[in-house]
């Protein structure tokens, strides 16, 4: 398995989206709340892949109230109103649904690291080149390791276990990106020698 674009990807063939679910589930969580509530949520989320989607949140949201999944009532809010977002009963089957095991066989699967999409095509970069990749890589993922990192001491600071084991996962997977460019870098610097030694570029 790999993150080639030619793979095809496991995606689930009934039930909600993941993305309608953790709607579902932050409303869920936050409710009742505002759409502008969950968008926050999303652009706040430590992940690139959530906070990313924040723009879909609007549209995504009229859907579900059309699918009968959120309910929505006017309430007073300065000089006009504002709606508040609710489950259904229909929402909330939906999501415990989407919750309960047996989990999918793709959910256990690797997740997207677009560092990793990088490396199968790295040979197209010159071998000092894929030296200063590997250099930018294990920079910036030190960079967001500890924006994660504050953001689980924060979550765990406010006691939500959830929300901060779900954090500390992002840390975790961080972490392993950092080992497993360790042996990158073992690999690349040694190619980079062989093809200076030889004379070779590409």
């Amino acid at each position: 398995m790999s993150d080639r674009p030619s793979q095809r990807q496991a995606t689930p063939t009934h039930g909600p989206t993941e993305l309608e679910a953790a709607v579902l589930g932050t409303v869920a969580r936050r409710g009742p709340c505002t759409a502008y509530a969950v968008r926050k949520a999303f652009l706040d989320a430590p992940s690139t892949y959530w906070s990313g989607s924040a723009g879909a949140i609007y549209p995504l949201v009229a859907r579900l109230e059309e699918r009968g999944l959120l309910s929505a009532r006017e309430r007073p809010w300065g000089r006009g109103t504002k709606k508040l977002l609710s489950l259904t009963d229909a929402g909330r089957r939906t999501l415990r649904r989407w919750l309960a095991p047996p989990l999918p066989v793709w959910v256990a699967a690797h997740t997207a690291d677009p560092v990793r999409t990088r490396l199968f095509y790295l040979e197209a970069l010159p071998a000092a080149e894929r030296v200063r990749f590997v250099d930018d890589a294990e920079t910036k993922t030190r960079l967001y390791l500890a924006h994660v990192r504050g953001e689980t001491q924060r979550l765990a600071a406010e006691g939500d276990p959830f929300e901060m084991l779900a954090a500390r996962g992002i840390e975790i997977e961080l972490e392993a990106r950092l080992t497993w460019l360790q042996e990158v870098r073992a690999t690349v610097g040694r190619h980079a020698a062989e093809e200076e030694a030889d004379g070779t570029h590409h």
